[in-house]
């Protein structure tokens, strides 16, 4: 669809001119397939396993057209369901502010569950006949840089080959086509704890860059398991220095003061490795002492879930006027991966999408191919996706709530 005739369907729709009205929202608990047994990070109680549950949302409409999505990281309860009824008999583009592209949220359901964004967005765009990245706004890149999120503690989970394993699955990513990856570290919390853990953490990093060359993207993601342990965080830091680690994320919980000391410390140091943070921040305003007056987070990563496409829109805004990048976050849900990309194809700070390699049995998606570390992100309208209906049915239905 060519922009101007974009533009004009989306006016017409904002007037009201589009007869679509929901009729009725489900929500069913579904499963998730990584492509391997993934093990634990730092403050896992156990190896995750090879699968996962996730929910599936679906908003349907009097002109047969759904759109499809995911819950953030809850699950339904009766709040959520007496929200979700508000906006039975709504037009969907009527919940939105619009002018070419989807602007601001209008009803209080979507600033309460900003997670809504995921069904509604893919909804609208089928409406619309337009990807979800067009009503973000206009295409950033032709194609998005994707990570390999799902290198965990593999040594851990498998003792008898150590470090070897975790350079095994660095080496079956770039196989894969990966040409970068996150390795999760701080196993001195809880998995080898103390000194013998930050050891562990700094072999396997060094390992896996001799393993993979200079030229894949390195970063390291230590879910705040280096709490109180100022000197033990720079102690990996400086002895992966030569490794070149991209980012280093969630290395102790944020803490404006620590973050301060640690920004100079490694400038001090002529790291150029970045800082990266924000998963748990539910919008934008939370990001904004670690942005202004000096940039502590230079990588955000407001979880694409949690706060849905508007709330890191925000994000990206304040991180680009700030100097920061984003990355959005996300785990365990391929629709919040399908949204990362379609997030980065329109966003220009969005300089990558999380992949945690996963896939739900009852989501077929169209259109998304990746090559070379980089997704092509398609034209079909909305996400791109449609439930496998008979899968749904025999598997999942049985537990759907409606309203």
């Amino acid at each position: 669809m060519r922009r101007r005739e974009f533009l004009g369907l989306a006016a017409t729709a904002a007037a009201g001119a589009s007869p679509a009205k929901i009729t009725r929202i489900t929500i069913a608990p579904i499963e998730g397939r990584f492509h391997k047994p993934v093990a634990m990070n730092s403050q896992d109680p156990a190896a995750k396993g090879e699968t996962y549950s996730t929910h599936l949302l679906r908003v349907f409409t009097d002109q047969g057209i759904s759109g499809t999505g995911t819950l953030d990281y809850s699950s339904p309860d009766k709040p959520m369901l007496e929200a979700l009824r508000g906006l039975i008999g709504a037009n969907p583009t009527d919940l939105y502010e619009m002018d070419g592209r989807i602007r601001s949220a209008k009803h209080p359901a979507l600033a309460r569950y900003r997670f809504l964004d995921s069904a509604l967005f893919d909804l609208i765009g089928q409406l619309l006949e337009v990807p979800c990245y067009e009503l973000l706004g206009a295409p950033a890149r032709d194609r998005v840089e994707v990570y390999d999120g799902t290198l965990y503690f593999s040594d851990v989970m498998r003792p008898e080959k150590g470090v070897a394993a975790v350079v095994a699955e660095a080496e079956e990513a770039v196989r894969s086509g990966y040409r970068g990856m996150k390795l999760k570290v701080g196993r001195n919390f809880k998995w080898i704890p103390g000194l013998p853990g930050v050891e562990r953490d700094i072999e396997v990093v060094n390992a896996v860059r001799r393993a993979v060359g200079p030229q894949v993207k390195i970063m390291a993601d230590a879910n705040n398991a280096y709490k109180g342990e100022f000197d033990l965080a720079w102690r990996f830091l400086a002895e992966t220095q030569k490794s070149n680690l991209y980012w280093i994320e969630e290395i102790f919980p944020q803490d404006i003061a620590l973050y301060t000391r640690l920004k100079e410390k490694m400038q001090q140091a002529g790291m150029k490795t970045f800082i990266a943070d924000g998963e748990d921040m539910r919008s934008a305003e939370e990001l904004g002492p670690y942005l202004k007056p000096r940039v502590l987070i230079d990588v955000t990563q407001i979880d694409i879930r949690r706060a849905g496409f508007l709330g890191n829109r925000d994000a990206a805004e304040l991180s680009a006027a700030a100097g920061a990048v984003c990355v959005p976050h996300n785990w365990g849900s391929q629709i919040g991966g399908l949204m990362g990309l379609q997030f980065a194809k329109a966003t220009r700070g969005a300089i990558a999408a999380e992949d945690d390699r996963s896939r739900c049995d009852a989501i077929l998606t169209e259109g998304y191919v990746f090559r070379g570390g980089q997704y092509t992100v398609p034209r079909a309208p909305g996400l791109g996706i449609r439930v496998e209906e008979g899968v749904y049915k025999d598997k999942y239905k049985g537990r759907e709530v409606a309203v």
